[in-house]
């Protein structure tokens, strides 16, 4: 249950409403996907994290705007 006094960051709030999207079969995020708050200190390696993990990012922003990342590790050359 949810109320003006909610506390949860943008990402757990995200990932609370895709699960509950993915048991009723209609989840738009990737299958593995890392849950992210977009004003994070640590956002580069969180993002580098997911990537090495071969994981989606799921950029989550305080005003409920949500955008779907596909990082990717560099080629070797």
């Amino acid at each position: 249950m949810t109320d003006d006094r909610d506390t949860r960051s943008p990402a757990s709030v995200a990932m609370d409403e895709a699960i509950e999207l993915a048991i009723e079969g209609r989840s738009p995020y990737p299958e593995r996907a890392s849950f992210i708050n977009a004003d994070s200190p640590h956002l580069a390696r969180e993002i580098a994290d997911a990537a090495d993990e071969d994981r989606a990012v799921v950029l989550c922003h305080a005003d409920g705007t949500r955008r779907v990342l596909h990082p990717a590790r560099p080629q070797a050359a």
